[in-house]
Protein backbone atom coordinates (compact mmCIF):
# COMPACT_ATOMS: atom_id res chain seq x y z
CA UNK A 1 0.00 0.00 0.00
CA UNK A 2 2.86 2.38 0.98
CA UNK A 3 4.62 1.26 -2.35
CA UNK A 4 1.45 2.29 -4.46
CA UNK A 5 1.30 5.42 -2.95
CA UNK A 6 4.68 6.14 -3.23
CA UNK A 7 4.73 5.30 -6.83
CA UNK A 8 1.26 7.73 -7.10
CA UNK A 9 2.97 10.58 -5.51
CA UNK A 10 6.18 10.22 -7.68
CA UNK A 11 3.37 10.03 -10.80
CA UNK A 12 2.17 13.10 -9.59
CA UNK A 13 4.99 15.20 -9.50
CA UNK A 14 5.75 13.78 -12.61
CA UNK A 15 2.58 15.39 -14.25
CA UNK A 16 3.12 18.73 -12.84
CA UNK A 17 6.66 18.75 -13.77
CA UNK A 18 5.19 18.12 -17.44
CA UNK A 19 2.87 21.20 -17.39
CA UNK A 20 5.51 23.53 -17.15
CA UNK A 21 7.83 21.87 -19.89
CA UNK A 22 7.73 24.84 -21.71
CA UNK A 23 9.37 26.96 -18.87
CA UNK A 24 11.86 24.28 -18.20
CA UNK A 25 13.40 24.14 -21.75
CA UNK A 26 13.44 27.76 -22.26
CA UNK A 27 14.82 27.56 -18.80
CA UNK A 28 17.91 24.87 -19.81
CA UNK A 29 17.88 27.01 -23.17
CA UNK A 30 18.81 30.22 -21.72
CA UNK A 31 20.85 28.79 -19.03
CA UNK A 32 23.26 26.76 -21.13
CA UNK A 33 23.96 29.56 -23.36
CA UNK A 34 25.00 31.72 -20.71
CA UNK A 35 27.16 29.28 -18.93
CA UNK A 36 28.59 28.48 -22.03
CA UNK A 37 29.64 32.64 -22.69
CA UNK A 38 30.22 32.81 -19.11
CA UNK A 39 33.28 30.06 -19.37
CA UNK A 40 34.36 31.82 -22.68
CA UNK A 41 38.54 33.21 -22.16
CA UNK A 42 36.54 36.67 -22.29
CA UNK A 43 35.23 36.09 -19.02
CA UNK A 44 37.34 33.34 -17.43
CA UNK A 45 41.10 33.24 -18.37
CA UNK A 46 42.01 29.49 -19.58
CA UNK A 47 44.81 27.80 -17.80
CA UNK A 48 46.87 25.14 -19.65
CA UNK A 49 49.07 22.35 -17.85
CA UNK A 50 52.32 20.71 -18.44
CA UNK A 51 53.74 17.84 -16.92
CA UNK A 52 56.58 15.98 -15.88
CA UNK A 53 57.30 12.58 -15.48
CA UNK A 54 60.28 11.44 -13.62
CA UNK A 55 60.93 8.46 -11.20
CA UNK A 56 63.30 8.30 -7.70
CA UNK A 57 66.78 6.85 -7.19
CA UNK A 58 67.00 3.81 -5.35
CA UNK A 59 70.38 5.18 -3.34
CA UNK A 60 72.01 8.82 -2.75
CA UNK A 61 75.33 7.82 -1.55
CA UNK A 62 77.91 8.10 -4.16
CA UNK A 63 80.24 6.37 -2.33
CA UNK A 64 77.99 3.45 -1.75
CA UNK A 65 77.28 3.60 -5.78
CA UNK A 66 80.43 3.84 -7.04
CA UNK A 67 83.13 2.77 -3.98
CA UNK A 68 81.10 -0.32 -3.01
CA UNK A 69 82.80 -3.85 -3.02
CA UNK A 70 81.69 -7.44 -2.64
CA UNK A 71 78.73 -9.36 -4.30
CA UNK A 72 75.92 -7.12 -6.35
CA UNK A 73 72.96 -5.14 -4.72
CA UNK A 74 70.20 -3.86 -6.42
CA UNK A 75 69.52 -1.19 -3.97
CA UNK A 76 73.68 -0.05 -4.29
CA UNK A 77 72.54 0.06 -8.56
CA UNK A 78 73.08 3.32 -9.79
CA UNK A 79 70.43 2.52 -12.92
CA UNK A 80 67.72 1.03 -10.50
CA UNK A 81 65.11 2.64 -10.03
CA UNK A 82 63.49 3.63 -6.17
CA UNK A 83 60.29 1.69 -4.29
CA UNK A 84 57.35 3.50 -2.23
CA UNK A 85 59.33 4.90 0.47
CA UNK A 86 61.52 6.97 -2.24
CA UNK A 87 58.99 7.94 -3.91
CA UNK A 88 57.19 9.31 -0.50
CA UNK A 89 60.21 11.02 0.04
CA UNK A 90 60.86 12.52 -2.98
CA UNK A 91 56.76 13.68 -3.15
CA UNK A 92 57.40 15.26 0.43
CA UNK A 93 60.59 17.05 -0.31
CA UNK A 94 58.59 18.61 -3.70
CA UNK A 95 56.12 20.29 -1.23
CA UNK A 96 58.52 21.65 0.57
CA UNK A 97 58.74 25.50 1.09
CA UNK A 98 62.01 25.51 -0.53
CA UNK A 99 60.58 24.70 -3.83
CA UNK A 100 57.76 27.04 -3.64
CA UNK A 101 59.74 29.93 -2.48
CA UNK A 102 61.88 29.21 -5.35
CA UNK A 103 59.62 29.60 -7.75
CA UNK A 104 57.96 32.27 -6.48
CA UNK A 105 61.49 34.08 -6.57
CA UNK A 106 62.59 33.23 -9.88
CA UNK A 107 59.52 33.40 -11.69
CA UNK A 108 58.89 36.76 -10.05
CA UNK A 109 55.10 34.80 -8.81
CA UNK A 110 53.56 38.17 -6.59
CA UNK A 111 53.51 40.12 -9.88
CA UNK A 112 52.46 37.39 -12.10
CA UNK A 113 49.48 36.47 -9.96
CA UNK A 114 48.56 40.20 -9.24
CA UNK A 115 49.02 40.21 -5.34
CA UNK A 116 49.34 43.22 -3.35
CA UNK A 117 51.71 42.83 -0.93
CA UNK A 118 50.16 45.87 1.19
CA UNK A 119 47.50 43.53 1.83
CA UNK A 120 46.18 41.77 4.58
CA UNK A 121 47.31 37.79 4.35
CA UNK A 122 49.03 38.26 1.08
CA UNK A 123 51.91 35.85 1.97
CA UNK A 124 48.84 33.23 2.98
CA UNK A 125 46.99 34.03 -0.76
CA UNK A 126 50.40 33.84 -2.59
CA UNK A 127 51.33 30.38 -1.07
CA UNK A 128 48.15 29.45 -1.71
CA UNK A 129 47.68 30.00 -5.30
CA UNK A 130 51.46 28.13 -5.58
CA UNK A 131 50.41 25.08 -4.23
CA UNK A 132 47.13 24.97 -6.53
CA UNK A 133 48.80 25.34 -9.60
CA UNK A 134 52.12 22.82 -8.77
CA UNK A 135 50.41 19.77 -7.52
CA UNK A 136 52.05 16.52 -7.36
CA UNK A 137 51.42 12.74 -7.48
CA UNK A 138 52.12 9.33 -7.95
CA UNK A 139 51.55 7.30 -11.32
CA UNK A 140 50.04 3.80 -11.29
CA UNK A 141 53.85 2.87 -12.16
CA UNK A 142 55.60 4.20 -9.22
CA UNK A 143 57.23 7.60 -10.74
CA UNK A 144 56.13 10.78 -9.55
CA UNK A 145 54.07 13.56 -12.27
CA UNK A 146 54.48 17.57 -11.59
CA UNK A 147 51.20 19.28 -13.09
CA UNK A 148 51.91 22.93 -13.63
CA UNK A 149 48.74 25.21 -14.18
CA UNK A 150 48.96 28.80 -15.35
CA UNK A 151 47.72 30.77 -17.86
CA UNK A 152 50.58 31.10 -19.55
CA UNK A 153 51.46 27.52 -21.31
CA UNK A 154 55.55 28.93 -21.47
CA UNK A 155 55.57 29.31 -18.28
CA UNK A 156 53.77 26.28 -17.27
CA UNK A 157 56.05 24.37 -18.66
CA UNK A 158 58.85 26.39 -17.86
CA UNK A 159 57.94 26.36 -13.84
CA UNK A 160 56.92 22.54 -14.55
CA UNK A 161 60.88 21.76 -15.70
CA UNK A 162 62.36 24.40 -12.77
CA UNK A 163 61.11 21.96 -9.94
CA UNK A 164 62.27 18.80 -11.50
CA UNK A 165 66.04 20.47 -11.60
CA UNK A 166 65.66 22.12 -8.58
CA UNK A 167 64.78 18.98 -6.28
CA UNK A 168 68.14 17.68 -7.68
CA UNK A 169 69.93 20.88 -6.26
CA UNK A 170 67.75 20.44 -2.98
CA UNK A 171 68.07 16.61 -2.17
CA UNK A 172 71.84 17.26 -3.12
CA UNK A 173 71.92 20.50 -0.43
CA UNK A 174 70.24 18.13 2.14
CA UNK A 175 72.33 14.93 1.93
CA UNK A 176 75.70 16.53 1.26
CA UNK A 177 74.82 18.65 4.58
CA UNK A 178 75.16 15.65 6.26
CA UNK A 179 77.80 14.61 4.42
CA UNK A 180 79.93 16.96 4.95
CA UNK A 181 79.50 17.08 8.91
CA UNK A 182 80.63 13.26 8.89
CA UNK A 183 83.28 14.16 6.52
CA UNK A 184 84.66 16.90 9.10
CA UNK A 185 83.92 14.49 12.09
CA UNK A 186 85.97 11.71 10.84
CA UNK A 187 88.52 14.23 9.84
CA UNK A 188 89.00 15.21 13.58
CA UNK A 189 89.26 11.67 14.73
CA UNK A 190 91.96 10.82 11.60
CA UNK A 191 94.15 13.75 12.50
CA UNK A 192 93.79 12.72 16.46
CA UNK A 193 94.60 9.06 15.92
CA UNK A 194 97.23 10.15 13.84
CA UNK A 195 98.56 11.75 16.71
CA UNK A 196 98.30 9.68 19.20
CA UNK A 197 99.99 7.13 16.78
CA UNK A 198 102.90 9.29 16.13
CA UNK A 199 102.81 9.78 20.07
CA UNK A 200 103.14 5.92 20.24
CA UNK A 201 105.58 5.22 18.06
CA UNK A 202 108.04 8.04 19.82
CA UNK A 203 107.27 6.18 22.98
CA UNK A 204 108.22 2.59 21.00
CA UNK A 205 111.16 4.70 19.47
CA UNK A 206 112.28 5.68 23.48
CA UNK A 207 112.05 1.69 24.73
CA UNK A 208 113.92 -0.07 21.64
CA UNK A 209 116.23 2.26 22.52
CA UNK A 210 117.06 0.85 25.72
CA UNK A 211 117.19 -2.61 23.44
CA UNK A 212 113.64 -4.36 23.68
CA UNK A 213 112.98 -5.24 20.42
CA UNK A 214 110.55 -8.20 20.46
CA UNK A 215 109.16 -8.86 24.06
CA UNK A 216 108.42 -12.58 23.49
CA UNK A 217 111.21 -13.62 21.50
CA UNK A 218 113.72 -11.73 23.25
CA UNK A 219 112.44 -13.03 27.01
CA UNK A 220 112.19 -16.66 25.24
CA UNK A 221 115.71 -16.62 23.98
CA UNK A 222 117.81 -14.84 26.86
CA UNK A 223 116.02 -17.09 29.16
CA UNK A 224 117.40 -20.44 27.22
CA UNK A 225 121.30 -18.51 27.18
CA UNK A 226 120.80 -17.66 30.96
CA UNK A 227 120.11 -21.50 31.93
CA UNK A 228 123.41 -22.64 29.21
CA UNK A 229 125.25 -19.83 30.96
CA UNK A 230 124.26 -21.06 34.58
CA UNK A 231 125.32 -24.93 34.09
CA UNK A 232 128.67 -24.10 32.48
CA UNK A 233 129.41 -21.95 35.70
CA UNK A 234 130.04 -19.16 33.76
CA UNK A 235 129.89 -16.39 36.02
CA UNK A 236 130.81 -13.51 33.80
CA UNK A 237 127.83 -13.75 31.47
CA UNK A 238 125.60 -15.16 34.03
CA UNK A 239 125.64 -11.42 35.27
CA UNK A 240 125.35 -9.61 31.69
CA UNK A 241 122.72 -11.87 30.87
CA UNK A 242 121.07 -11.36 34.28
CA UNK A 243 121.23 -7.34 33.55
CA UNK A 244 119.53 -8.04 30.46
CA UNK A 245 117.15 -9.63 32.07
CA UNK A 246 116.25 -6.77 34.44
CA UNK A 247 116.15 -4.65 31.44
CA UNK A 248 113.76 -6.63 29.79
CA UNK A 249 111.65 -7.15 32.88
CA UNK A 250 111.44 -3.39 33.39
CA UNK A 251 110.56 -2.22 29.77
CA UNK A 252 108.67 -5.35 28.38
CA UNK A 253 105.72 -4.73 29.76
CA UNK A 254 105.29 -1.35 28.63
CA UNK A 255 106.73 -2.31 25.26
CA UNK A 256 103.81 -4.90 24.78
CA UNK A 257 101.24 -2.30 25.75
CA UNK A 258 102.68 0.91 23.57
CA UNK A 259 102.98 -1.79 20.89
CA UNK A 260 99.44 -3.57 20.79
CA UNK A 261 97.78 -0.12 21.50
CA UNK A 262 99.84 1.33 18.04
CA UNK A 263 98.52 -1.86 16.30
CA UNK A 264 95.19 -1.51 17.26
CA UNK A 265 95.27 2.12 16.35
CA UNK A 266 96.49 1.46 13.27
CA UNK A 267 93.60 -1.35 12.62
CA UNK A 268 91.29 2.01 13.77
CA UNK A 269 93.06 4.29 11.42
CA UNK A 270 92.28 2.02 8.86
CA UNK A 271 88.77 1.80 9.16
CA UNK A 272 88.73 5.84 9.51
CA UNK A 273 90.73 5.87 6.09
CA UNK A 274 87.71 4.00 4.44
CA UNK A 275 85.04 5.86 5.70
CA UNK A 276 87.17 9.17 5.42
CA UNK A 277 87.13 8.28 1.67
CA UNK A 278 83.59 7.56 1.06
CA UNK A 279 82.45 10.65 3.38
CA UNK A 280 84.92 13.06 1.05
CA UNK A 281 83.02 11.79 -1.93
CA UNK A 282 79.56 11.74 -1.21
CA UNK A 283 80.53 15.17 0.41
CA UNK A 284 82.55 16.52 -2.85
CA UNK A 285 80.39 15.08 -5.78
CA UNK A 286 76.75 14.19 -5.86
CA UNK A 287 74.55 11.62 -8.95
CA UNK A 288 71.38 12.59 -10.45
CA UNK A 289 68.80 12.44 -7.67
CA UNK A 290 65.92 11.27 -10.24
CA UNK A 291 65.28 9.57 -13.58
CA UNK A 292 63.12 12.24 -16.02
CA UNK A 293 60.98 9.83 -18.15
CA UNK A 294 58.93 13.46 -19.70
CA UNK A 295 59.96 16.95 -19.70
CA UNK A 296 57.04 19.56 -19.60
CA UNK A 297 56.55 20.77 -22.84
CA UNK A 298 54.09 24.17 -23.63
CA UNK A 299 50.96 23.01 -24.35
CA UNK A 300 48.48 24.29 -27.08
CA UNK A 301 45.20 22.76 -25.39
CA UNK A 302 44.13 24.56 -22.14
CA UNK A 303 43.03 22.27 -19.17
CA UNK A 304 40.44 24.85 -17.60
CA UNK A 305 37.91 25.83 -17.72
CA UNK A 306 36.19 22.78 -19.36
CA UNK A 307 33.20 24.32 -21.10
CA UNK A 308 31.33 21.43 -21.45
CA UNK A 309 31.40 20.45 -18.00
CA UNK A 310 30.55 23.76 -16.96
CA UNK A 311 27.33 24.25 -19.36
CA UNK A 312 26.46 20.58 -18.18
CA UNK A 313 26.50 21.41 -15.02
CA UNK A 314 25.23 24.87 -14.35
CA UNK A 315 22.06 23.42 -16.84
CA UNK A 316 21.27 20.78 -14.28
CA UNK A 317 21.67 22.31 -11.47
CA UNK A 318 19.27 25.69 -12.57
CA UNK A 319 16.85 22.63 -13.80
CA UNK A 320 16.82 20.71 -11.04
CA UNK A 321 16.09 24.08 -8.62
CA UNK A 322 13.36 24.78 -10.74
CA UNK A 323 11.76 21.49 -10.40
CA UNK A 324 12.25 22.00 -6.80
CA UNK A 325 10.56 25.23 -6.79
CA UNK A 326 7.46 23.85 -9.21
CA UNK A 327 7.03 21.12 -6.53
CA UNK A 328 6.97 23.66 -4.10
CA UNK A 329 4.86 25.97 -5.28
CA UNK A 330 2.46 23.33 -6.50
CA UNK A 331 2.84 21.37 -2.91
CA UNK A 332 1.57 24.92 -1.45
CA UNK A 333 -1.25 25.68 -4.24
CA UNK A 334 -2.86 22.06 -3.26
CA UNK A 335 -2.68 22.74 0.87
CA UNK A 336 -4.09 25.97 0.30
CA UNK A 337 -7.19 24.56 -2.15
CA UNK A 338 -7.47 21.61 0.81
CA UNK A 339 -7.61 24.13 3.65
CA UNK A 340 -10.30 26.40 1.82
CA UNK A 341 -12.02 23.40 0.65
CA UNK A 342 -12.24 21.79 4.75
CA UNK A 343 -13.04 25.59 5.62
CA UNK A 344 -16.36 25.69 3.25
CA UNK A 345 -17.34 22.23 4.32
CA UNK A 346 -17.58 23.49 8.27
CA UNK A 347 -19.04 26.77 7.93
CA UNK A 348 -22.64 25.16 6.84
CA UNK A 349 -22.20 22.80 10.00
CA UNK A 350 -21.68 25.93 11.79
CA UNK A 351 -24.87 27.41 10.83
CA UNK A 352 -26.83 24.49 11.14
CA UNK A 353 -25.72 23.67 14.98
CA UNK A 354 -27.49 27.25 16.23
CA UNK A 355 -31.06 26.22 14.67
CA UNK A 356 -31.16 23.20 16.01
Amino acid sequence: MATENNSKKGFNILLQLAGYWKLLLILAVVTAVVSFTLSTPRFIKPKYRSSVIMFPTSSNAVSQLVLAEGNYNEFLDVTQFGNDQHIEQMIQILQSRDIKDHLIQKYDLIRHYDIDTNSKYWETKLYKYVTGNVTFSRTHNLAVQINVEDIDPKLAADMANEVADYYDTLKRRIVQQRSQEAFQILQDEMNKTEEDIALLNDSLSHIMSYGVYDYESQSERLTQQYAVEVAKGNNAAVERLKKELEKLEKWGPLYVSVRDRLYHLKEVQEIYQQKYQNSRVDASYSLPQKFVVERAKVSDKKCYPKKLVITIVTTLCVLLFACFLIVCRESLASFGRAFRESARRKRPEEETQPQA
